[in-house]
């Protein structure tokens, strides 16, 4: 091979990244092998420098279960209308809350967390609040595991078969809206968080507020009818309504809670995005 042939081989050429989501989805796929490595960085991040190690994985997701059906089922006896025992209710809408905030958390961390990678290499930003929410799908399986052990325990404890079919098709598709709304969440609360470690506090006192406008714990029946529409405003509430309803029957969100979280989730995700590419590349910097 001739020097010059040789010579036009090691050349580069640097271009200005074009604009656009559609760039940014091309980007992202050309890079797509790196979100196998951020997957794997963000579950080491949950026992990393832990005594107990991996057991760590399985302990986060189930503390917060047994301490909701301890204190709200055991303690204060909330009164459940629904026809499944109250911890199954609560395991089923726990497992769809956990979903949300674990995720929503770790999306808001993922750029702080990956300051020291994103310094030296270029990977497409929009990778890591994506990827980062990896630990909060691994919770959801675990209580998942959980809900289903439940399931096996009441039918031959209580020979009743809780699981409902007829809408369980309904469940994936609320999985996917609850990520959906914990990344145009972390879309905003990704890059805030880079210059003031407030954001992050502010969010989680936030979302301990927020659970308690979610029914998690007790079943939208308790809440008086004539505030009842303010729920539709909340899209978290209409979800875990969604979720717990497609595995468990009973109450369910109506049409116009539907397509109102819908709209919620569908403007928050393009709001987020416009901002995540016009703010990112600043955020890098002040890493």
């Amino acid at each position: 091979m001739s020097e010059a042939v040789q010579g036009r081989e090691a050349e580069w050429t640097v271009e200005p990244r074009a604009v656009g989501f559609g760039a940014r989805l091309a980007e992202m796929w050309r890079y797509r092998r790196m979100f196998r490595f951020f997957s794997h960085r963000a579950v080491l991040k949950l026992y990393r420098n832990t005594i107990l190690g991996a057991v760590w994985i399985v302990l986060r997701p189930l503390i917060p279960l047994a301490v909701r059906v301890l204190l709200f089922g055991a303690l204060l006896n909330v009164n459940n209308t629904s026809r499944v025992p109250y911890f199954l209710f609560v395991a089923v809408g726990t497992a769809a809350w956990e979903l949300f905030a674990s995720s929503v958390m770790w999306a808001t961390r993922s750029l702080e967390l990956n300051g020291g990678m994103l310094t030296k290499v270029y990977v497409p930003r929009l990778i890591l609040p994506i990827v980062t929410m990896v630990p909060g799908v691994i919770y959801f399986l675990i209580n998942v595991a959980v809900i289903a052990l439940a399931l096996v325990y009441y039918r031959i404890h209580d020979g009743v078969w809780y699981l409902d079919t007829t809408w369980i098709l309904v469940a994936p598709v609320c999985v996917v809206l609850i990520l959906a709304l914990a990344l145009a969440i972390g879309l905003w609360t990704s890059v805030l968080a880079v210059g003031a470690r407030d954001v992050r506090f502010g969010l989680g006192y936030a979302l301990d507020f927020w659970i308690y406008l979610t029914p998690v714990v007790y079943p939208l029946a308790l809440v008086p009818g004539h505030v009842q529409w303010l729920f539709t405003l909340n899209p978290m509430a209409v979800l875990v309504v969604g979720f717990r309803g497609a595995l468990l029957g009973g109450e369910g969100p109506t049409p116009v809670a539907w397509l109102t979280t819908l709209a919620i989730i569908t403007g928050l995700m393009i709001a987020g995005l416009s901002y995540f590419q016009r703010a990112e590349a600043e955020a890098v910097d002040n890493l």
